[in-house]
């Protein structure tokens, strides 16, 4: 008795048919099948999002404080500029009044713009520190930094101008040292006679006193401000020590 003879072509698809049916049917998915290379993503450390920012608020001295003295300053060269148009031409031109009088009343008016300009020159508004890469990913990497602040470590310290115009210096903390002037309104000082000689005439001085006391809550950067005064204050001490005179024995 003679058998069919089955041929290769014709069963192939039958069978490619038949397994890919009971694959479907099965409840192990298609992508088990393929590699594990695709199962598995490896993690991305580099596309991690910095928490703090690159310039952080580490000092605020109040936004009441900063009004305040904004509108005070303000206000007293508002004085000034009446009593320069207004009532010392006045007493200046009156017939039966002595010339110390109008003397006497541009000094009133001269007094307290020149005053407060001279204590409030120093105020400080504000104070960023600008982080490196790495310091913003963890708050302990932060206060890590800014207990060893490198020398070229930079902060953006803002003062007010005359006007009472914000005033921003770019200050590196090698610079500041403690100091007690103007009767106590000023704590940190620079030496900006370097920095004045290589500006023209015609711009304005750099900043050379600041004054830091108290400061209001901030959120992010709470306690960072301590941790730099301290050392600012212990390079200063360090300085102080390696800078005196030695006595001999």
């Amino acid at each position: 008795m003679l058998l069919p003879r089955i041929s290769l072509h014709r069963t192939a698809p039958l069978l490619r048919t038949s397994c890919l049916r009971q694959i479907s049917r099965s409840k192990v998915p298609l992508q088990s099948f393929r590699g594990n290379s695709t199962s598995s993503a490896a993690p991305k450390y580099g596309t991690k999002r910095p928490i703090f920012p690159e310039r952080l608020l580490v000092y605020h001295a109040g936004t009441g404080r900063s009004v305040f003295l904004g509108c005070l300053k303000v206000t007293t060269i508002f004085i000034f500029t009446f009593f320069t148009l207004v009532v010392v031409p006045t007493h200046f031109f009156a017939e039966h009044e002595p010339l110390w009088v109008a003397g006497a009343v541009m000094i009133s008016g001269t007094v307290p713009m020149l005053f407060v300009a001279y204590i409030s020159s120093p105020f400080v508004a504000n104070i960023h520190l600008r982080l490196p890469a790495f310091a913003r990913h963890s708050r302990d990497l932060l206060t890590r930094y800014s207990q060893t602040l490198p020398k070229d470590a930079q902060l953006e310290i803002t003062t007010m101008n005359f006007i009472g115009k914000p005033r921003v210096s770019l200050v590196k903390v090698a610079e500041l040292r403690p100091v007690k002037e103007r009767f106590g309104l000023v704590n940190y000082a620079r030496d900006t006679k370097e920095m004045n000689s290589k500006r023209p005439w015609w711009m304005t001085r750099a900043v050379r006193q600041f004054g830091v006391h108290g400061g209001t809550r901030i959120k992010e950067g709470t306690g960072i401000w301590d941790n730099i005064a301290r050392t600012i204050e212990k390079r200063s001490n360090t300085s102080r020590d390696v800078n005196a005179p030695k006595t001999s024995s």
